[in-house]
């Protein structure tokens, strides 16, 4: 990630190493390079706008908050997407306040921020887990890789359904993280990038067990017959068979969302889904296990161990 401001080059140095504000503390590696790129967009806008360069002796409270406003009214930014702009702004007033004496007082104090709607966590109810498992029945074209797409394509969402990983921890599976063995309730997946770079091991049910057991004999066939030089678990389908990146897999979600006639269907849609399937057959400790929620979260459930989510995969 190229840094054009000297402002933003210090604030990643120093975000690094040091915690955000709010509750979570520690931000993954996608998170930091998200605050440091909408960082950048505000010292564009901030130089565009002031003439000034961004820094402790130019930056006001007004400043921040002209830039909300601009980002709402004449950007027509959601506020989701403004709220994650002035978390970027939060930790870098954190920074000032840390590394610069002359800061003395959190310069986002009393920033006014667009209301959001209550957020939905929905997951899939049943009529639509059947209209999606109805979509994955057939395959989109009489062609071969057609037919592997599919194969591949319903062990992804069925993995984000039934086991209910996040999209970053699916797209980073590797081989040796799918203990899968066709007929045995005992299969698992072993989850090594998980949020906060914490390993967990998750059960698998039935229909993500078969749908994963089919997907892995195909890349096997692959892999005899071509040669794939990773060892991740999803592939693309077609030459060089590279790892699927995140944004494929966003697309193949949504195209079964409209094979489905669900609109907007995500990744994170089908892991509350996971989420509603599993609190219906087994304890919300259980189920929070499974999930891998954040620390905050775990400290309120009992310990679990290891083999109670491979045992609860059997009820689903």
């Amino acid at each position: 990630m190229e840094i054009k401001h000297q402002a933003v080059k210090e604030f990643a140095l120093w975000i690094a190493t040091n915690p955000l504000p709010g509750r979570h503390r520690r931000g993954s590696e996608n998170t930091i390079k998200g605050y440091i790129g909408d960082l950048g967009l505000f010292a564009n806008w901030f130089k565009q706008t002031t003439g000034l360069d961004l820094g402790p002796e130019t930056l006001t409270p007004d400043d921040i908050q002209d830039y909300i406003t601009h980002a709402q009214t004449v950007d027509e930014k959601k506020p989701a997407t403004i709220s994650r702009y002035f978390a970027a702004i939060r930790a870098y007033a954190l920074h000032l306040l840390q590394t610069d004496e002359r800061i003395v007082s959190d310069l986002t104090t009393g920033i006014r921020l667009p209301r959001q709607e209550q957020a939905r966590k929905r997951g899939l109810r049943r009529l639509e887990r059947k209209a999606v498992i109805r979509a994955l029945a057939i395959p989109w074209k009489d062609t071969q890789k057609a037919k592997q797409r599919l194969i591949r394509n319903k062990a992804i969402i069925f993995t984000g359904m039934f086991v209910g990983l996040r999209l970053n921890e699916v797209a980073n599976l590797k081989l040796k993280d799918a203990k899968i063995i066709k007929g045995s309730t005992s299969s698992s997946i072993e989850v090594r990038e998980g949020k906060g770079n914490r390993v967990r091991t998750v059960g698998v049910p039935e229909d993500a067990r078969n749908a994963l057991y089919d997907w892995l004999a195909l890349r096997e066939e692959i892999n005899q017959e071509h040669g794939i030089d990773h060892d991740y678990l999803f592939v693309q389908i077609k030459q060089g068979y590279a790892p699927l990146g995140i944004r494929a897999f966003q697309r193949i979600t949504v195209k079964i969302g409209e094979r489905a006639k669900i609109e907007g269907l995500t990744y994170h849609i089908l892991r509350h889904t996971a989420v509603r399937v599993w609190r219906k057959k087994n304890t919300d400790s259980i189920t929070a296990s499974q999930m891998g929620h954040s620390v905050s979260t775990m400290q309120k459930y009992d310990t679990v161990q290891k083999g109670d989510v491979i045992e609860a995969a059997r009820k689903i």
